[in-house]
């Protein structure tokens, strides 16, 4: 019985002093882990398109690592893709250089857009600075921003000595002045006319393909591509409408993006 307990004694320690001279490692970090990590999301995008721009600002809340729905505040300038910056030089009138203007362009057109959004991702994994990519559907409320666009033309008087310039708004008086090329004088600052705006709502949607530089990190870097549709319930009258020009109440565009900020906990 003696050497039984003696024994016992024995191969307790000597269990304790090969614990104790264990080294136990640490966990290897798994980059390959997809999963939660950031809860919201806050971007800025700058997105260019092939008739004018608009910037945003969204907040976005990560459902899981695929998915994130998001709110966007977006401000945005549309232009007719028939446009074509014009200048005049020569003597017209005693002076040889004059504004720039756009040839049969009726209004500027701005729009605020309120948007409900969802991004999903399609890769299985990513890692650490790698690149994700997934899709991104979204509509919403728009409020476009009809601006009367303002041209300066040449007006003579056979009572008067010297032709004068006067700045005329479109209308169904001005409609031949606004297509008399060489009476026209020039253009001028975008910035006329703000007092003159007429509002209109519409809807808009977009689809696009969307890629993430680095999911898991906490500074946001994409890009984006894809379609853009306005629809108001009026035609937008940005052109003189004749034969080959028609307006419309429908806006598509395709647009490329760029989108930074940062996600949070």
């Amino acid at each position: 019985m003696l050497r039984f307990a003696i024994s016992l004694v024995f191969y307790t320690c000597h269990i304790s002093v090969v614990i104790g001279q264990t080294t136990f490692q640490p966990k290897r970090i798994e980059y390959n882990l997809k999963g939660l990590v950031y809860s919201t999301e806050r971007l800025f995008e700058v997105r260019p398109h092939l008739q004018g721009f608009s910037v945003a600002i969204k907040k976005g809340k990560l459902q899981s690592y695929y998915h994130t729905t998001y709110q966007s505040y977006e401000f945005g300038f549309y232009k007719d893709s028939r446009e074509r910056r014009q200048e005049i030089f020569g003597e017209r009138i005693g002076t040889t250089t004059r504004d720039p203007f756009i040839y049969g362009k009726r209004s500027q057109f701005l729009t605020f857009r309120l948007t409900y959004g969802q991004k999903r991702y399609l890769s299985e994994k990513t890692r650490r600075k790698g690149v994700a990519m997934g899709f991104i559907y979204e509509g919403g409320a728009s409020l476009g921003l009809i601006k009367p666009y303002f041209l300066r033309v040449i007006r003579r008087d056979p009572n008067l000595l010297d032709p004068t310039v006067e700045t005329l708004t479109y209308s169904e008086d001005t409609h031949d002045d606004f297509l008399n090329f060489d009476d026209i004088y020039g253009g001028t600052s975008f910035w006329r006319g703000f007092a003159d705006i007429t509002p209109t709502l519409g809807l808009h949607g977009k689809v696009g393909l969307h890629w993430a530089i680095g999911a898991f990190e906490e500074k946001v870097k994409a890009v984006e591509v894809g379609l853009m549709v306005d629809v108001f319930p009026r035609e937008v009258p940005l052109m003189v409408e004749r034969e080959d020009v028609k307006n419309s109440f429908l806006l598509a565009k395709l647009y490329a993006s760029y989108q930074f900020g940062h996600r949070k906990l």
